[in-house]
């Protein structure tokens, strides 16, 4: 279930997040309100574009959950045959 969430001033100065793009910083966000209460949700890039990106065809959601795993920023794992996020 989605959750609403709150975003800190300090957010857009983090360093970690300011390595990022700028889409992958929205998808960041984007992902804390799709999150269950312990920060979960599947890995299902396709659903991820619809729900965060729902207008933009260009977007791609696959390579920019790459982005912000290489920053360290999420955790991509797998639960049997399902991925997760986290």
């Amino acid at each position: 279930m989605a959750r609403i969430r709150t975003i800190k001033p300090a957010f857009f100065t983090s360093e970690d997040i300011c390595r990022c793009s700028r889409d992958a910083r929205l998808l960041f966000i984007g992902l804390w309100t799709e999150a269950d209460r312990e920060g979960r949700l599947e890995d299902r890039p396709g659903q991820i574009k619809i729900r965060i990106y729902p207008a933009e065809d260009d977007v791609n959601v696959a390579a920019l959950l790459n982005e912000l795993h290489a920053a360290g920023l999420i955790e991509r794992y797998k639960i049997g045959p399902v991925g997760v996020l986290q």
